[in-house]
């Protein structure tokens, strides 16, 4: 008698804009490239954004879940608004909307906000881990515009390398813990545009080999629901 097939793992994808990363994992999902998985819900804080159509598009559902309202909601009066409680409040809200879905995995794909511990918490206390793309090398550019901060030392003459990585989500921006990572070569790009093209190219590949290895540690450690 053959042994009973799990159900498959249940990923949800945060995303800001095209979707393309997203469309990678999508077309990964029961291959050998990501086995036995099933993406539940496309989150995006972003109304526009084209990797809704992607998902609507294979019949994942789709929620948009903006800030906007919210910053109207808890307004800041500091003469430079942080929105600090504005995000708080976005984030628990998140949270809830990704829990009610009961994931495995919660996968960052171009998802363009710094997550604060109103989301982190509630869902670590599920013990459910949050892997994100960064265009970096571990432990190397930080934060918001790596991409162009690298090309810009490659002008300057000090740098001839980047790289993108998966990591695990933690409090500290870009501090998580690394899962995968790929070494990128600047030398030979010509402009900005070509180095994004190149990098852009790459994540996808990255994208899917991090969210199997993440899985397959979860499985490993029995944590996967069966």
């Amino acid at each position: 008698m053959k042994d009973s097939v799990p159900p498959p793992a249940r990923i949800t994808v945060l995303i800001s804009g095209k979707g393309t990363n997203l469309q990678a994992l999508v077309d990964a999902c029961n291959t050998d490239h990501l086995p036995n998985s099933k993406i539940v819900r496309v989150v995006s804080d972003r109304k526009n954004a084209y990797g809704l159509q992607r998902a609507q598009a294979v019949s994942i559902p789709t929620t948009y879940h903006g800030i906007l309202s919210y910053k109207q909601k808890y307004p800041d009066s500091d003469p430079e608004p942080k929105f600090d409680a504005a995000r708080k409040a976005y984030d628990a809200d998140l949270a809830s909307i990704l829990l009610k879905d009961q994931p495995d995995l919660v996968v960052c794909a171009g998802f363009m906000r710094i997550l604060t511990t109103a989301f982190l918490n509630p869902v670590k206390e599920k013990k459910i881990p949050i892997i994100n793309l960064h265009p970096s090398k571990p432990g190397d550019l930080l934060g918001a515009d790596c991409i162009n901060r690298a090309w810009d030392e490659f002008e300057a003459g000090t740098r001839t390398e980047t790289g993108i990585m998966i990591h695990y989500v933690i409090e500290e921006v870009d501090m998580g813990e690394p899962i995968v990572s790929e070494t990128i070569n600047i030398t030979g790009c010509q402009s900005l545009e070509d180095l994004e093209a190149k990098i852009h190219d790459r994540e996808h590949g990255l994208i899917v080999k991090g969210a199997k290895t993440a899985l397959a540690q979860l499985q490993t450690n029995g944590k996967l629901r069966t």
